[in-house]
């Protein structure tokens, strides 16, 4: 049925637990449910009784006794709680009743014997009864005291122990599902690194050896298998050491790893007996790991989780002699933060042309996208500097000479009492082409910032009140700003770019929203960020590449050079502008700058 040895173990282990447990919870459910109603029964019987006897020790004197009497002796003398007394009253064989309070009558009883219990139902419920005979009392001769409870009242502590005890098994099934795991994993296990170890040597990898701890046979066939993959490795560096290639190849890979340092794509590299030699600084920075923690260690031992799928790959293509180059694959830092990565692995060899190990080189997919992003738009700016003197000439002196003229014009015409609507609108499209050409040679050529330690809290709210006058009563601008250090800015270039970013936040959202301003510091990047976020129309996908170009815009008035310019502004400031963007729910502009260390909080929040 099952191939698996493990699966097998599994599932008879299992069914036999679950066997075991429906019988078990059976038995417990319903001897529980059976000695909890015996109870009831006999303390409602019991309780019957005692008052009768109650009853008859106080009118013993043979006088004769009134129902109405007898009652009203019990109501004050009976010592029993206002709930039970309300269920207790006298009734005879003729279904006349005393202090019964129910509306549905008759009440039908068996009124055979001195003393007993019954079942009834009324008012849709299940009642069960207490009945006791009072006819050793003068006048009460076809009298019986009675006392109900239905059965949510009477057997609600039985249910909720029947709750608790099915609880208590389902999570002992649990538990013992986890003890099999465990326990077939213990029998399974060794019996797959056994096979496993097998094949990797007859691949021709020694750098793996089986640890055990149980003393068996499958422990001494392991010992045997380590004790053969030592002598390999031992003999392997005897043949090293003399030669003389070891100190050589020292020398080589110390000189390596200096140069892995500088690179800018996270390093990681093993030998061929197993062992990690190089974990570069970016590779530090990405995973959160140190090189210390992890240089030197056997791979066949216990490695840090982030970065076994590297080395297992590193380890693939050693042993296989292959390599791998572009591979899309997935990594997690420390903090459990995921990392879409591309990677090659390449074999390394000796000074002989023998294989010494393996070497990995990834780097972050965001980071290609962004130097990719980078360079173009750099080839773009490089373009646009060229244009922009010739630009300045060929352009702005004609404009200035047909607003001059069309000025010229439109004084003598007023001259002569004439009004030509024209002439305007000639010299309104001059100023507007005017002050785009303006905006590009400021984008073309921005004036370089003078930097001052600055608190960005201040400046934003600054922008923030500037913005206050002129936002529409239907948008709402919340503010979280948390504790920050302080950064390099030129206040008054700055401005205009988280002005212009609220005003565009301000323009996504027409039929009224929230505009969410955050500040924080993020130790995963280790800077200052400034986030700008609306809840309106989104940036679709086929504009979003293409919203920091210049002249590019959606709109019905502007030129298209306010994310342009803000853009490039970020860009003076040595910090980075993202977007990110959900069509018809949001859009977030988030502003990376460098911190002034000095100012750096003692307890900033991490993002």
């Amino acid at each position: 049925m099952f191939r698996s040895i493990q699966t097998r173990t599994m599932f008879f282990l299992v069914a036999l637990a679950v066997s075991l447990l429906i019988v078990i919870s059976y038995i417990l459910v319903a001897g529980v449910e059976n000695v909890g109603k015996n109870m009831k029964e006999a303390a409602l019987e019991e309780r019957t009784i005692l008052l009768s006897q109650l009853i008859k020790s106080n009118f013993d004197s043979g006088e004769k006794v009134s129902p109405e009497e007898c009652y009203a002796y019990i109501s004050t003398n009976s010592g029993l709680s206002e709930d039970a007394l309300d269920l207790t009253f006298l009734i005879n064989k003729s279904g006349d009743t005393i202090g019964y309070n129910d509306e549905e009558k008759p009440y039908n009883l068996n009124y055979r014997g001195q003393s007993q219990q019954q079942y009834i139902y009324k008012n849709g419920q299940d009642y069960i009864v207490g009945l006791c005979s009072l006819s050793k009392i003068s006048g009460l001769e076809d009298w019986f005291v009675c006392s109900e409870e239905n059965f949510p009242m009477a057997f609600g502590n039985i249910n909720n122990i029947k709750t608790i005890v099915i609880t208590l098994i389902t999570l002992f099934l649990f538990i013992l599902w986890q003890i099999s795991k465990k326990l077939t994993y213990s029998i399974t296990n060794p019996i797959k690194a056994l096979s496993i170890a097998a094949a990797q040597i007859a691949e021709g990898d020694i750098s793996h050896e089986i640890v055990t701890k149980n003393k068996d046979e499958l422990s001494d066939i392991a010992q045997s298998f380590n004790t053969m993959l030592n002598n390999l490795k031992s003999t392997m560096r005897q043949v090293l050491a003399k030669s003389g290639e070891a100190a050589s190849m020292q020398e080589i890979m110390e000189y390596v790893e200096q140069a892995y340092d500088n690179l800018p794509g996270g390093i990681i590299s093993i030998n061929n007996i197993g062992e990690i030699t190089t974990f570069n600084e970016v590779a530090e920075e990405l995973m959160g790991l140190k090189a210390e923690e992890v240089l030197g260690l056997d791979i066949k031992n216990p490695i840090p989780k982030e970065i076994k799928p590297i080395i297992e790959a590193l380890r693939r293509c050693l042993a296989k002699g292959s390599l791998q180059l572009k591979t899309l694959a997935e990594i997690y830092n420390i903090e459990g933060v995921k990392i879409p990565i591309l990677y090659s692995i390449n074999i390394q060899f000796g000074l002989k042309n023998e294989v010494i190990g393996a070497v990995c080189v990834f780097r972050r997919i965001q980071d290609i996208e962004r130097f990719e992003e980078s360079t173009n738009r750099a080839k773009n700016l490089e373009s646009l500097g060229e244009m922009s003197a010739s630009l300045a000439h060929e352009i702005k002196n004609p404009l200035t000479s047909i607003r001059g003229y069309a000025q010229l014009v439109d004084l003598e015409l007023s001259e002569k009492g004439m009004d030509l609507d024209e002439l305007d609108i000639i010299m309104h499209e001059t100023d507007r082409l005017t002050l785009m050409l303006d905006r590009f040679l400021n984008f073309a050529r921005p004036k370089m910032p003078e930097l001052k330690e600055v608190d960005l809290r201040e400046l934003v709210t600054y922008v923030i009140n500037l913005t206050k006058t002129d936002l529409p009563k239907n948008i709402r601008i919340n503010t979280t700003f948390k504790d920050i250090p302080h950064v390099m800015l030129d206040a008054e270039l700055f401005e205009p770019v988280i002005l212009n970013l609220i005003l565009n936040a301000t323009q996504a959202m027409p039929d009224g929203g929230t505009i969410d301003i955050r500040t924080g510091y993020s130790y995963q990047r280790k800077m200052v960020y400034l986030e700008i976020r609306d809840n309106g129309i989104g940036i679709p996908i086929e504009m979003s590449e293409k919203i920091f170009q210049p002249f590019f815009t959606t709109k019905d008035t502007g030129v298209g050079m306010g994310l342009a310019i803000s853009s490039r502004m970020v860009e003076a400031h040595k910090g980075i502008l993202e977007v990110e963007s959900v069509v018809g729910e949001m859009t977030k502009f988030t502003i990376l700058l460098q911190a002034v260390e000095s100012t750096h909080p003692k307890e900033a929040q991490e993002e």
